[in-house]
């Protein structure tokens, strides 16, 4: 069974589905609810485990009591979870959800107040994994493992957007797959933004677009993907399916292309339903 390593952020998310978005000082009434376990490397993670691999999540949980309420919907896709930071005493991350014909507006909160300790990096290892997959976050850990790896797995980066000291992180990259919001320091075109990405190395980069073609370069050679066209209904954490999807099939046979073009096809899937699991439903 291929084993993958997704280290990155969890989060509580909450998800109301309206009709139309409410305006200042109006209230509206959802028609339906959701409470999961979020985060990018999170549903990258259930995805991978939910089309048949080995999926282990690095993050920070800490002992909050809200932690069981995380750690119990990822651990019931049969996602094995590490915790980076044990000594946690915070509040998990927040997110709440308003979506609407296929839109969302998305409000966060992150505590501000506490100091990570990565207190048990020394307790696992990269060479027993297939890939692994980064998020962004939590960057200085990340680099600190990849450091301790003697085997030569695909690293892949999910790009949602630039953040301050990912310039360290990406000498460790073999695979980014970013979205069209993704502008490192001084770029401001996809060109500019593909030449940033290589000049570290990286020779397999994908850029996702929405519902546009996907932009895709191996070894310099550029190529346009096509993604289904779809009417979404909900597009939560459809990019994080998409990564967890490309990282199961790009650990079964190495083919770049083809891991994209079906993790296009899962990620389109799931935003005809609401929320980020309906579609697994449907699918069993």
């Amino acid at each position: 069974m291929t084993k993958a390593l997704f280290f990155g952020l969890n989060t509580i998310d909450t998800q109301f589905f309206v009709a139309k978005y409410p305006h200042e000082n109006q209230k509206a009434k959802a028609s339906e609810f959701g409470l999961y376990a979020g985060g990018p490397a999170t549903n990258a993670a259930i995805t991978f485990a939910y089309l048949g691999g080995e999926s282990k999540l690095a993050s920070s949980f800490g002992n909050h009591f809200l932690t069981s309420l995380v750690l119990h919907d990822i651990q019931r896709f049969g996602v094995q979870t590490i915790d980076i930071t044990p000594d946690r005493t915070c509040h998990p991350i927040f997110a709440s959800v308003v979506t609407s014909n296929g839109n969302r507006s998305v409000v966060s909160y992150h505590p501000t107040n506490h100091n990570y300790c990565f207190s048990t990096l020394d307790s696992f290892s990269v060479n027993e994994f297939d890939i692994m997959l980064i998020d962004s976050f939590y960057i200085d850990a990340a680099i600190a493992l990849l450091k301790k790896s003697t085997n030569n797995i695909p690293v892949v980066l999910d790009g949602g957007s630039w953040k301050p000291g990912l310039e360290k992180l990406l000498p460790y990259v073999t695979i980014a797959i970013c979205s069209e919001d993704f502008y490192p320091p001084g770029t401001t075109s996809t060109h500019e933004v593909i030449d940033y990405l290589a000049s570290f190395g990286i020779q397999k980069i994908a850029i996702t677009r929405g519902e546009n073609p996907l932009l895709v370069f191996e070894e310099n050679n550029p190529v346009e993907l096509p993604v289904q066209k779809i009417k979404a209904i909900d597009s939560l954490g459809a990019g994080d399916i998409f990564h967890g999807a490309f990282c199961y099939y790009y650990a079964q046979n190495n083919n770049f292309i083809a891991a994209l073009s079906k993790a296009s096809e899962i990620a389109a899937k799931s935003c005809l339903f609401f929320g980020p699991r309906k579609w697994m439903e449907v699918s069993s």
